[in-house]
């Protein structure tokens, strides 16, 4: 993985990659996540909880995040609507993660400016999927 150091050059990305930030306070779903994209050719950097996710977005400028619900000092709502109030935050597609899926857990992430919702145990296939709906519509 990526470490992160305060000023960062641009990343030239191969051909068919994304900047992914994953965020998760699970650190052993987030490295193993991390990985999963790395291995399928992405550029990735991980955060363990919605505050960092929010810094590291502005510097990292993702075109994809992968972000955890429930975490305990910044939940990925609220991180969610503050990376979208960044001056690029509206052009990064963002995917939630959440062991909740009822009606009203999609409906807070949809309010909260997340595009995509997916539940927990997320299955690899369906993250290609996704990823290759988003970089066929990009």
């Amino acid at each position: 993985m990526m470490i992160v150091q305060a000023e960062q050059k641009p990343v030239t990305l191969p051909q068919g990659s994304l900047r992914i930030l994953v965020v998760d306070d699970g650190k052993n779903a987030a490295d193993i996540l991390a990985m999963f994209f790395e291995m399928e050719g992405h550029v990735v950097q991980v955060a363990y909880d919605g505050s960092v996710a929010v810094e590291l977005a502005e510097r990292f400028r993702p075109q994809l995040i992968v972000m955890d619900i429930g975490m305990p000092q910044m939940d990925g709502l609220e991180a969610s609507r503050r990376i979208r109030r960044q001056a690029e935050g509206k052009e990064i597609i963002i995917i939630a993660l959440s062991g909740l899926d009822q009606d009203d857990d999609k409906r807070s992430c949809a309010e909260a400016g997340i595009n995509h919702h997916m539940a927990k145990p997320v299955r690899p296939d369906d993250l290609r999927t996704v990823i290759r709906d988003f970089q066929e519509g990009a």
